[in-house]
């Protein structure tokens, strides 16, 4: 029997995407403020991501400078949604994932991977990403520092993951 740690909104699918292998489509029109998934797994240090099997290493969630949340030996369809520099969906806290727009049918759900990555604290892991979303502001590259970018501040805020809107609430209240 399959463990299930996450939870995905049945109006959600996974599917093939054009720009990524897999991804998660909406099967119906899905409101602003929508809930999409919760995530959940295991709790690791960030260095825990050495141990697990490679084909699974680049799914844990960040959920703060030293820890990440995900499952050990399997993928689940939470770990399919694909990053995009245009993103329809967000975060509420660490785990929730919800839509910050109207949402159409067929349309894929994705997330600005700045919502939750930041540096590692007390490691060596350092996240970098090549994108291919396509977005007339595709950053080209994604990396853990993102999250600093001010323009991402403003058109983000409030769907940062909870660390890392605390991190950015501090660089306003010191400026």
């Amino acid at each position: 029997m399959t463990v299930v740690y996450s939870w995905l909104n049945p109006k959600l699918g996974v599917r093939e995407s054009p720009k990524h292998g897999k991804g998660i489509f909406a099967k119906t029109t899905l409101d602003k403020d929508e809930r999409l998934a919760i995530f959940g797994g295991y709790i690791m240090r960030i260095d825990d991501i050495h141990d697990l099997p490679k084909s699974i290493q680049g799914y844990p969630m960040q959920i703060e400078e030293r820890f990440v949340l995900g499952c050990k030996n399997e993928i689940e369809d939470t770990d399919f949604f694909n990053h995009s520099c245009s993103p329809n969906s967000g975060l509420q806290g660490q785990i929730f994932l919800v839509a910050m727009r109207n949402i159409m049918a067929n349309e894929e759900i994705t997330f600005d991977y700045a919502m939750t990555i930041s540096e590692s604290v007390d490691s060596n892991l350092v996240f970098e990403l090549e994108c291919r979303c396509g977005a007339p502001n595709c950053r080209k590259k994604i990396t853990e520092s993102d999250w600093k970018i001010p323009e991402l501040h403003q058109r983000y805020r409030g769907y940062f993951s909870q660390y890392l809107q605390k991190k950015i609430d501090c660089l306003y209240k010191h400026n």
